[in-house]
């Protein structure tokens, strides 16, 4: 084969190789559409997406890299076909591990999300597998290229123990991290309050940092170590659904057992009319306070989550108001009533006569 021939079809092979690595990601593609539309149980479909999804990474850097390696293969191109070969293998080495590490990444999510929900925080766990994967795919790709990695190995295990010291507070905080989803203390979506104030849900936790969203909106962004460290309520454990108390007073001259019965009905009404209660639960009052101004009592209902309580709270509220107006209960005001004892008849002082005062007195109150 003559050179320019062999230059010609080298050329030909070289352009060729992505285009129809190009043209099998798009057939793979119509494929993954129609197999992942036609499959209804979870597991086929989830292995399906994940081989699909292997096909898709690949098929574009591997047919490029075959049809470079059969262009330098040709009769008449002067490369030395050992370096490029390792080079080769090299990149196809580097190919493999990022597909394999998207690919075990979607395993590790497709798992923890099996196990702890659609809202549980695959992060964390998805970028300790990716890494993993990258370091073993580098040392693979070092001995494809002809770098021992005996040597290699050694000198990174003395400078890995001065990377962890330098790194002390980054890897207490990965390490908190795992042990946060590991020990299922807590989950993304958990409605939580810390010590430290912080209340809002759980969004993600990730390799350094847990992500809490407030009720207004905002993030605050807590060092897992801190945040393993902290006493926090969860309140989504064991049950989503909580109880929360209302004050309230009424007077002296009302009729507890009335006050209990109206207040029971008005709070069993705005549970089953409001989407934020429980109808089941069965609320209760219980009397506990002999005040200044009125005798004070607990409403006890129950909301389905913690940021429904404020709802609940008011809607109460307010139908009690207007429940006690129509039943003539009085909601006394925060006042203090004082009983004095009448006076029967006019209370005199008597007169001290001058000629009673002693006689050094007189001269002291005479003296100017």
């Amino acid at each position: 084969m003559s050179k320019p021939v062999a230059w010609i079809l080298g050329l030909a092979l070289v352009i060729a190789g992505p285009l129809i690595g190009i043209a099998l990601r798009r057939v793979v593609d119509r494929i993954a559409a129609k197999t992942l539309v036609a499959a209804t149980a979870p597991d086929s479909q989830t292995a399906r997406r994940l081989v699909l999804g292997l096909g898709h990474d690949l098929a574009v850097p591997v047919c490029a890299l075959v049809a470079l390696a059969l262009a330098l293969d040709l009769p008449g191109i002067p490369f030395p076909t050992e370096i490029i070969h390792r080079v080769l293998k090299g990149a196809l080495v580097v190919a493999v591990t990022f597909a394999i590490a998207r690919l075990a990444a979607d395993v590790v999510t497709s798992v923890i999300r099996r196990i702890s929900g659609i809202a549980g925080s695959v992060s964390l766990f998805a970028t300790i597998t990716r890494v993993m994967i990258y370091v073993v795919g580098a040392l693979i790709t070092l001995d494809s290229v002809g770098i021992r990695v005996t040597p290699l190995l050694g000198a990174l295990g003395v400078g890995a123990l001065a990377i962890a010291l330098a790194l002390e507070g980054t890897l207490a905080n990965l390490f908190a991290g795992v042990h946060i989803l590991a020990s299922r203390t807590v989950q993304p979506g958990d409605f939580v309050r810390l010590d430290t104030g912080e209340v809002g849900w759980i969004t993600d936790v990730n390799w350094r940092t847990t992500s809490i969203r407030e009720i207004p909106g905002n993030v605050v962004i807590v060092p897992n170590r801190k945040f393993a460290d902290a006493i926090l309520t969860n309140f989504n454990h064991p049950a989503q659904d909580m109880s929360i108390t209302v004050e309230v007073s009424t007077s002296y001259d009302s009729d507890l057992d009335q006050v209990e019965r109206v207040t029971l009905e008005v709070a069993r009404k705005v549970m089953c009319e409001l989407d934020v209660g429980v109808p089941d639960a069965e609320p209760r009052v219980r009397f506990h306070t002999f005040g200044d101004s009125g005798i004070g009592f607990r409403a006890v209902l129950r909301t389905r989550q913690y940021e429904d309580q404020y709802l609940l709270v008011s809607e109460f509220i307010k139908a009690l108001h207007r429940r006690f107006r129509v039943e003539g209960i009085v909601i006394p005001y925060p006042i203090r009533v004082l009983h004095t004892a009448p006076i029967t008849e006019p209370r005199t002082v008597p007169l001290i006569e001058p000629s009673t005062v002693p006689a050094p007195l007189e001269a002291a109150l005479r003296t100017p």
